[in-house]
């Protein structure tokens, strides 16, 4: 059996070539430790901090969109109240699955009897 012509060389390791330019064009998301934010930034500027890794993605996002221009920034609003409408909302206490007091078997709600062991659940 013959195998297929190898493919011509190829640069080994890392392809060296200008990756600040594509940093400079999308920009990057940054973590600041000292103040605990993320910050969008591109270049040199600097396009705020939020309190979340979601919130800065949207922003830079939007700032993509309008090709970096701050003005768009002004519907950030929008988008922060996006975010914390679309949350689900955490119970205040858990709901943990019911078991069998004989076997151990998980039980649904509505059960009255146990299907493993057949005993009658109290409390039904």
């Amino acid at each position: 059996m013959d195998l297929p012509p190898f493919p011509e060389n190829r640069p080994r390791g890392r392809i060296e070539g200008n990756l600040k330019f594509k940093k400079d064009l999308e920009g990057e998301i940054v973590f600041n430790h000292k103040e605990r934010k993320f910050c969008v930034i591109r270049g040199e500027e600097n396009y705020g901090q939020y309190d979340s890794m979601v919130e800065a993605y949207f922003v830079k996002k939007t700032l993509m969109e309008h090709d970096w221009d701050r003005a768009c920034l002004i519907q950030n609003r929008k988008i922060r109240e996006d975010i914390f409408l679309n949350q689900k909302v955490k119970s205040s206490k858990p709901q943990l699955p019911k078991y069998c007091p004989q076997c151990g078997n998980r039980v649904k709600e509505e059960d009255k009897i146990c299907k493993i062991c057949g005993i009658k659940l109290t409390g039904k």
